[in-house]
């Protein structure tokens, strides 16, 4: 599915891979989150991978972002997995955030996949208790 700006592709495990591009306007999230937010939901999802390899800047819009977005999606309860972030990215985000984020971190897909799969092996094993 492609929303304006985003590139999602259903990667199994229950996660999504959203892949945002140059169309992509952070600062008018309300376009973007309830397209994609029905589209998680649709399909069962429970974890979203935001892979920012091709994110060259995060100002405060894109911060903003990225924060609605995870909050957004926790309430749903899909958890929010930010892979491929640069050196000069993370460098931008230390200096913005306050406290941790809001979103989990991962170095690459394939680790957030792994990631996601350890956190769902959890909740399974919690309810069986």
């Amino acid at each position: 599915m492609d929303i304006a700006g985003l590139h999602i592709t259903h990667i199994g495990d229950d996660c999504v891979l959203l892949e945002p591009g140059e169309g992509l306007d952070p600062s008018d999230p309300d376009t973007y989150l309830l397209p994609l937010l029905a589209d998680l939901q649709k399909n069962g999802a429970h974890y979203l991978i935001y892979d920012m390899k091709k994110v060259a800047i995060v100002n405060p819009a894109y911060l903003n972002w990225l924060t609605i977005m995870s909050r957004i999606l926790s309430i749903s309860g899909i958890q929010m997995i930010v892979v491929s972030l640069r050196p000069h990215t993370v460098f931008a985000l230390s200096r913005s955030l306050v406290g941790k984020p809001p979103f989990l971190c991962a170095l690459d897909v394939d680790s957030a996949r792994q990631r996601a799969r350890s956190m769902a092996q959890e909740i399974n094993m919690d309810d069986t208790e």
